[in-house]
């Protein structure tokens, strides 16, 4: 392997160093630097900035094509029709209090209360890339899932809710907060986790949490499925933001 990484280095130098490319550096010195510097390891503002603002292009695109089908698709009635039926016929009391009080976790109250707390232990700390990265997942989502709301105004499908939710369904407001905030907690777990089991401990618990909290919306009702997919891409919209926000500020 340290032979196939020493071939590539190698033809990555003669292509750098080829008469061609020698041509547009002299030509065009400014836009030479810049690129090369967009793939550089040394500095945030090279490759993992490359990295954040090819992946937030990609999630945008996502986001944008998925909502498209989702208004525009018999398909995704069908599905969304299904599924709601299906676990609506399997739905078991306990079991449904147990999903309401844990998708409480994602309640705007509760999610204040764990965003203010984690705002006072960065200020405290002097730990101001995590109070604006904070900042950034909760405002960002809460913003664009009432916009999304707004525009779209899809109905819940009531007739099947375990309880009464008063706003429209598009996306899933819960979906997006689990990615956004809690993921962004579970990120900053996993990066400042000594271990490298730690590390798949927390990172098995995000998915794990982030999957339930999905499923909950679902199994009470209130949600359709295309509603928390969506709410899944917004919300790894603003994860990837916040986090990008944060290793920004580390950088500098």
């Amino acid at each position: 392997m340290l032979k196939n990484i020493f071939n590539l280095k190698l033809y990555a130098t003669k292509i750098i160093h080829s008469k061609f490319i020698a041509g547009f550096k002299y030509k065009y010195p400014r836009l030479f630097r810049f690129i090369i510097e967009r793939f550089t390891l040394k500095k945030f503002k090279g490759l993992p900035l490359t990295f954040f603002s090819l992946a937030v292009f990609f999630n945008l695109f996502l986001l944008f094509d998925f909502t498209e089908d989702v208004i525009n698709s018999k398909e995704f009635i069908v599905v969304d029709s299904f599924i709601t039926e299906l676990l609506f016929s399997i739905r078991y009391e306990p079991l449904s209090k147990i999903f309401y009080l844990f998708s409480k976790v994602c309640d705007v109250n509760i999610v204040v209360v764990v965003g203010s707390l984690t705002c006072i232990y960065a200020l405290l700390n002097k730990k101001n890339y995590l109070l604006i990265g904070v900042l950034v997942s909760i405002l960002g989502s809460v913003l664009t899932i009432y916009l999304g709301k707004y525009v779209f105004k899809i109905s819940r499908p009531t007739e099947f809710s375990y309880y009464l939710e008063n706003y429209f369904s598009f996306p899933s407001g819960h979906a997006t907060i689990a990615v956004s905030f809690y993921g962004l907690l579970f990120y900053l777990f996993i990066r400042n986790s000594s271990s490298l089991k730690k590390k798949a401990q927390f990172t098995l618990s995000a998915f794990i949490f982030i999957f339930l909290i999905g499923l909950s919306r679902l199994y009470l009702g209130v949600h359709y499925f295309s509603d928390v997919i969506a709410g899944y891409i917004l919300g790894f919209l603003w994860l990837l933001v916040s986090i990008g926000t944060i290793e920004w500020m580390k950088y500098k």
